[in-house]
């Protein structure tokens, strides 16, 4: 442990707990959005921060990454442990317990007392206890334990708003009982040990023993060098010839000290099942439960089209406003264009389609919560598995649906670091919110919007195609790595699925709004300043006429003259000159396309759905007189954007997460040339069949 005085450090609470316990829940209700993002220092594993505010003033918060042992692989757990372990003096530990798992939390508790940490307990699924006639005395687990535990439904404000202040009184924090003891043979070395130490050990230097005899045993002398300063080879012979400190027999004296203990504190009457069971047996039904995932993603896809349509069209019809407001303060002339078609056309095309990315979050969010994700992980394993992956990577691939940057850093939860590495390769190839915006210009364009009950139409059912695709690539490129790249290693999946919960919304609406903000953040900026730039190569060099007034000519213009030299790459797949500038652009974010595709057809005030830039391109024509925009031409460059690595924030993740640039110049490779072979042998076949 750190030795610093308390006045030079400001003391922060860390909250521990297993995944799925509703640890997340309680911190976004005790921070509010107060919170931050960032990572631990010198590792690339993310940390949760936050303020809450107590009679005491302003209080730290840290969301440590759930964990069930001080004894994790991954990358993530390792340094959950740490912060533990390693924390300062002053830390408190507020531990969050589920009480629907009390055996199975109880064990990470007594290790975090073990350890020497002040404690507090907060039990939750309160509401779920009552439902199911469970009764627990947070009294006797107090007597118990030696630490305070305060039961509560992490979704009631008065739940939490009782415990707040006992929360964060810095005198309720307590180290605890020792509650379990180890076989006779290994207490009485452990009394040897300590009587040569030193006779203050406190329990911070006794857990550190601990640790080092059970992760050591083979060189206990060097370890304990550092505990004490002349260890006897006597005590190391005993310890390595009678002592029997395993991790088995650890967790064996544990649980046999957890059942006596609960055994009294918690009551339990005739439970009834049925519900969960029922639902249990369809979703984790092999064929059964991946039919109800295909047809939950197709319902959420056909939903982004329809609820979005409302809101989407009050922010165009705001930035319309704005735009014309603009355009008639100002005189005509380049400050016009740029300020209008630049800056608040390049804005516009990013909050235009906040609404469906929004959309996407809260659903991802819901099967979250509920425990359904963890179901759907359960099923796919098997699938998984015939593409030599584990259920683990799929969470992460099915976080790509909203953001490939934090699905990839998700992966930081698999231990096996060639499954994990595998997973950040194709986590990119899954559909993600930044293509959506292509994807409905283009669908919009070249499909029509009829429905069919009045939420089913082709564009939604097109989207939901794009979903597979992408899905199924990134299995075959799992195998294909997996069986060239990583043929050595193999994994296993082992998971314990959380019971079913009700959503909070309150807790969903505070993670969508935080995902929103750094949406808006990271792409928001680049497509600003790539609009910007791209409207002058499109606007210059401008010509004045005879009467004195400036023309501008797209196709005269710096954007078209570099188009133009690059269009004979392309025209293999069916794209011309601005589509070739579209594709360039995007590859710095794939969400510039539409604005680009908006500036460089001249259109004011447009967006991915303005019908003015859909009607320019279904009338724009190649140099022979041919439409541009055809099927086959949608289709090639819908092929293109479901694979090409058109992100720079995603290639910086994936640097940042390996540590190597290997990776991300591999993922960009790979990537870019399974685009344009798919792109080009889709137009060369669709040309050879007449379309």
């Amino acid at each position: 442990m750190y030795n610093m005085i308390e006045n030079e450090y400001k003391f922060k609470y860390l909250l521990v707990g297993n995944p799925n316990c509703g640890k997340s829940t309680l911190f976004n209700r005790l921070t509010g959005l107060r919170q931050k993002t960032g990572n631990f220092q010198g590792v690339t594993v993310e940390k949760k921060t936050g303020f809450a505010s107590t009679s005491e003033g302003e209080r730290e918060i840290w969301d440590l990454p759930g964990i069930f042992s001080l004894d994790g692989n991954s990358e993530d757990k390792k340094i959950a442990s740490k912060q533990i372990l390693s924390r300062h003096q002053e830390d408190r530990v507020i531990y969050i317990l589920d009480s629907l798992q009390l055996e199975r939390s109880l064990q990470l508790l007594i290790s975090i007392l073990d350890s020497g940490a002040k404690v507090q307990v907060v039990l939750t699924m309160k509401d779920l206890l009552s439902r199911r006639n469970i009764s627990i005395d947070t009294a006797a687990l107090k007597k118990a334990f030696g630490v305070n535990f305060y039961l509560i439904n992490t979704k009631s404000f008065a739940d939490i708003d009782s415990i707040r202040n006992n929360l964060f009184n810095k005198d309720n924090f307590l180290q605890g009982n020792q509650i379990w003891k180890w076989e006779t043979k290994e207490e009485s070395i452990l009394k040897k040990i300590y009587k040569s130490i030193d006779k203050d050990a406190n329990k911070e230097m006794k857990f550190a023993i601990i640790e080092a005899i059970k992760e050591s045993q083979n060189d206990l002398e060097d370890r304990f060098s550092n505990l004490f300063p002349e260890p006897t080879k006597s005590l190391i012979n005993e310890i390595s010839s009678k002592g029997k400190f395993s991790i088995q027999n650890q967790l064996i004296a544990k649980s046999v000290a957890i059942k006596k203990i609960l055994s009294a504190a918690v009551k339990e009457s005739s439970i009834n099942h049925s519900t969960i069971s029922k639902a249990d047996k369809i979703l984790l039904h092999p064929v059964y439960g991946m039919i109800s995932f295909f047809v939950i993603m197709g319902l959420i896809f056909q939903f982004l089209f329809s609820w979005a349509e409302i809101p989407m069209d009050g922010i165009d019809w705001i930035i319309a406003s704005i735009q014309t407001l603009v355009s008639n303060s100002l005189p005509e002339g380049p400050l016009s264009a740029l300020i209008t078609d630049g800056i608040i056309g390049g804005v516009g095309s990013v909050l235009v389609f906040i609404p469906q990315i929004s959309l996407l979050f809260f659903f991802i969010e819901i099967m979250e919560e509920s425990g359904y994700m963890a179901r759907v992980s359960f099923v796919m394993d098997r699938v998984m598995g015939k593409f030599g992956l584990s259920g683990k990577s799929f969470i992460p691939l099915l976080s790509s649906a909203a953001c490939a940057v934090p699905a990839i850093m998700g992966a930081r939860t698999i231990e096996n670091k060639s499954d994990r590495i595998t997973t950040i390769l194709i986590s990119p190839l899954i559909m993600c919110s930044a293509r959506y915006p292509v994807y409905i210009l283009i669908i919009g364009t070249i499909f029509v919007s009829d429905t069919a009950l009045g939420i089913f139409n082709l564009q939604g059912f097109m989207l939901f195609l794009l979903f597979l695709l992408g899905l199924l690539t990134s299995l075959t490129f799992g195998l294909i790595f997996k069986k060239t790249l990583f043929r050595s290693s193999t994994s296993y999946f082992l998971m314990e699925l959380p019971s079913y919960k009700l959503p909070s919304l309150i807790s969903i609406i505070q993670n969508v709004i935080s995902k929103i903000k750094t949406f808006l953040k990271n792409a928001g900026q680049i497509i600003l300043y790539i609009s910007v730039i791209l409207w002058f190569l499109s606007y210059y060099p401008i010509q004045i006429d005879s009467e004195g007034n400036i023309d501008s000519k797209i196709t005269q213009s710096y954007a078209a003259t570099f188009g133009k030299k690059i269009e004979p790459i392309i025209q293999p797949l069916g794209f011309d000159w601005k589509i070739g500038i579209s594709l360039l652009t995007s590859f710095a974010a794939r969400e510039v396309m539409v604005s680009t595709l908006a500036i460089l057809y001249g259109v004011d005030e447009a967006d991915e759905e303005n019908p003015t830039l859909r009607e320019a391109m279904k009338s724009d024509t190649r140099e022979d007189g041919s439409k541009l925009w055809t099927p086959l031409t949608g289709f090639c460059l819908l092929v293109f954007f479901a694979y090409a690595s058109q992100c720079m924030s995603t290639l910086a993740v994936v640097k940042r997460e390996t540590n190597s640039y290997f990776w991300p110049f591999f993922q960009f490779t790979y990537m870019t040339v399974l685009a344009y072979v798919s792109s080009l042998f889709v137009y060369q076949i669709g040309g050879i069949l007449g379309y």
